[in-house]
């Protein structure tokens, strides 16, 4: 008897199977055919970011390759980190902004590098970058630019955390003194002076120039005006420093503190 009771449940079982098949294969194909089909979209997108970013990455090192030349190649690589930050894959594009901005300052053409620089700084991204755009369209400016113009970036950078702020407070100490604000200038150098954070060179920069406004220098002791040396075009991120000459020592010049060899910059 039980095995007459187990053929009829699985009969009553195949049926309902049969039924239920009959109703609902049309959404249960769709199904599975759309998850196929979600499957290999997917690989095919991956295998196209891929080969995007590839892409990218032989365009960024034959931009590079140009920068390595000798010199006259500063406009080709910038018009190749031009088309790389339009058209780049992830990364790629953002740092080919950032290389823009260099070899068109390093080319001369500081009035490009500075709109680049205030662009990246003014688009809301990372911080950190945002920061350094702003720390470097300062340094292009510093030494022409009104000092409303140098505070318009600064201001900001020096009273946050960032981790930019010790060279923002270098750059406009460096700009106080340029327009006759000898106060506010040694406040701010004064500042890096006691910040134990404050990296070794940049301290010893702010204590030289500092003892020297004391001892009353002013910008028409300076020679020459200061020449901004730039980042080195493989490395955007580690801003170089731009260097001025002192005359000669005078009796209002202090004869202790060395004569800076640089000017204050990030």
């Amino acid at each position: 008897m039980s095995d007459i009771f187990q053929e009829v449940q699985e009969e009553y079982r195949r049926e309902r199977m049969a039924k239920l098949w009959t109703k609902y294969r049309v959404p249960v194909v769709g199904a599975a055919a759309a998850l196929i089909v979600a499957v290999a979209g997917y690989q095919g997108w991956v295998y196209w970011q891929n080969k995007v970013l590839d892409e990218s990455s032989r365009q960024f090192e034959a931009a590079l390759a140009l920068m390595e030349k000798e010199h006259g190649q500063e406009k080709a690589a910038a018009a190749a980190f031009a088309k790389l930050a339009h058209d780049g894959a992830g990364g790629y594009a953002f740092a080919a902004r950032l290389q823009e901005a260099a070899v068109r300052a390093s080319a001369g053409d500081s009035k490009a590098a500075v709109a680049l620089y205030d662009q990246i700084s003014n688009e809301g991204g990372d911080v950190l970058f945002a920061d350094y755009a702003r720390v470097r369209a300062a340094l292009l400016l510093v030494d022409a630019a009104p000092l409303s113009e140098i505070k318009k970036r600064l201001d900001s950078v020096a009273a946050s955390q960032s981790s930019w702020r010790i060279e923002a407070e270098e750059l406009l100490g460096y700009a106080h003194w340029r327009a006759g604000d000898k106060t506010e200038a040694l406040r701010l150098l004064n500042l890096i002076k006691n910040n134990l954070e404050a990296p070794d060179g940049v301290k010893r920069r702010a204590t030289e120039l500092a003892a020297l406004i004391a001892g009353g220098m002013t910008l028409a002791d300076l020679k020459a005006a200061p020449t901004v040396s730039l980042t080195a075009p493989g490395d955007p991120l580690v801003p170089n420093l731009p260097t001025f000459d002192l005359p000669p020592a005078s009796p209002t010049t202090p004869t202790n503190p060395t004569t800076p060899t640089n000017t204050p910059t990030p």
